[in-house]
């Protein structure tokens, strides 16, 4: 008797714990499929925002930490989804091969290494293949409906580089030649007399009228001499402090009286000096241009995802 009413104490248990776990199940199902939005009609549940929130790449950079700009991420996907659809844009499967071996050609992966790439990513290949479609068709979208409808006009261009003139600015510059003698920082004393002595003497042939070319090919010691003494232009204050001094109060074609640096004895000479001016516009205007393009774009695309877009659908949030 005590065996047979043990039995059945634990079937009433068991009933008991069934229905109860199926009380559960239901339960959250129930909550999966808790409806956060409808978008022309289409309820848009949880259970769909959570997958979505795995498999998506902007959705995982969002996490969970926002789940409000999570939900907002997901309308605009089905109402970009529903666009495309509707303007009948489609992806072949030869398009989407011909750019995942670009991207694995760029990348210099081999197919194997791309397929371990997706893993670590906890993609594989069928869900890869299905994310480049869909940025495929809506990259396709994107120049249906924005692009062709952004321009950048020259007087654009131009009213751009008036306004941010001073991120143009080019500082003076200075084009010199010199001629130098190799006279180390702690040479003897001796030394620096002959080395002296000897750029005294160069310096008064130029004083007589021997060419500062000539001049430099023969008795420079600096790689520069092959080009007549030719070393560049600079922008003023950039190089050895002595040849900076000695140039500050040149003339054009002028040359200075010898002067010692850490590396030698030179006799500098200026070639051009140009005042502070500014970058022309002419050489400017394509990457000013496309930079007002790129803002335009987003500025535009913008707008056609929080008006354009929602104007065109029902959309309404639940929670």
């Amino acid at each position: 008797m005590g065996e047979r009413s043990g039995g059945a104490r634990r079937r009433r248990m068991a009933l008991v714990f069934g229905v109860a776990c199926l009380a559960a199940t239901a339960a959250h199902a129930a909550i999966l499929n808790r409806i956060l939005a409808t978008v022309d009609g289409k309820p848009l549940t949880l259970y769909e925002l959570k997958v979505f929130a795995a498999d998506n790449i902007q959705a995982r950079q969002l996490g969970s930490k926002d789940p409000s700009a999570l939900l907002e991420l997901l309308i605009t996907t089905h109402l970009i989804d529903l666009e495309i659809q509707a303007k009948g844009i489609s992806i072949s499967d030869t398009d989407v091969d011909r750019y995942i071996e670009q991207v694995r050609q760029q990348n210099q992966l081999s197919q194997g290494q791309l397929e371990e790439a997706l893993r670590q990513q906890g993609l594989d290949a069928k869900t890869y293949r299905a994310q480049i479609r869909d940025e495929m068709q809506r990259a396709q979208l994107i120049n249906r409906e924005i692009r062709g409808k952004v321009n950048v006009t020259p007087e654009e261009v131009e009213r751009y580089y008036e306004a941010h003139l001073s991120e143009y600015a080019k500082d003076p510059e200075v084009t010199v030649s010199h001629i130098m003698l190799r006279l180390a920082a702690n040479a003897p004393a001796d030394e620096v007399e002959r080395v002296e002595a000897r750029a005294a003497e160069i310096h008064a042939r130029l004083d007589k009228g021997e060419s500062f070319e000539d001049a430099a090919r023969q008795y420079s010691e600096d790689p520069a001499a092959e080009s007549g003494g030719k070393l560049g232009t600079f922008k003023e204050g950039s190089m050895l402090d002595a040849l900076d001094k000695a140039t500050r109060d040149l003339k054009v074609g002028e040359y200075s009286e010898p002067v010692r640096s850490e590396v030698g004895v030179h006799i500098v000479r200026l070639d051009e000096r140009s005042t502070a001016t500014h970058q022309p516009l002419a050489g400017l205007a394509d990457d000013i241009k496309e930079r007002l393009y790129n803002q335009a774009l987003e500025e535009r695309y913008k707008r056609w995802l929080t008006d354009d877009l929602r104007q065109r659908h029902h959309v309404e949030i639940l929670e």
